[in-house]
């Protein structure tokens, strides 16, 4: 058990640095120094416009992608977030978790909702027969 927990851990660091790279781009929000620079009111307008593009289902996301979105959007509703909200999340793993300090915030904000909603998430898998995520 140990073993897949850590290896677990080791490839969501790989995929988070690989996600970083292929979204840096000059100019834009790229990782947490950029983000600490942007005033509160920028931080909860990009945040949203973070949430609301990584929640919109497109016709053609596969299943397990459109559930999770509906289970982010059920969460997001159930526990009245806000982007203020949303922008405290960023930050604080910014400034707590130095493993993000390189990636951009829209990583950070999947990688964040992915724990706070797990139960919401594993709940839209389990109604139609998929394994719960870990």
């Amino acid at each position: 058990m140990q073993i897949n927990h850590a290896f677990g851990k080791i490839t969501l660091a790989v995929t988070l640095q690989m996600l970083a790279s292929v979204a840096s781009a000059a100019g834009f929000v790229n990782n947490g120094a950029a983000w600490m620079q942007m005033s509160p009111d920028a931080k909860s307008a990009y945040i949203q416009g973070v949430n609301d593009a990584s929640n919109f289902l497109f016709i053609n996301d596969d299943l397990a992608t459109a559930l999770v979105k509906l289970a982010r959007t059920r969460c997001l509703i159930a526990q009245k977030t806000t982007a203020a909200i949303l922008s405290d999340r960023i930050t604080t793993a910014y400034t707590k978790e130095p493993g993000f300090a390189n990636v951009p915030p829209n990583v950070v904000y999947i990688a964040k909702m992915a724990i706070v909603c797990r139960d919401f998430i594993n709940e839209e898998r389990t109604r139609i027969g998929l394994p719960p995520l870990q």
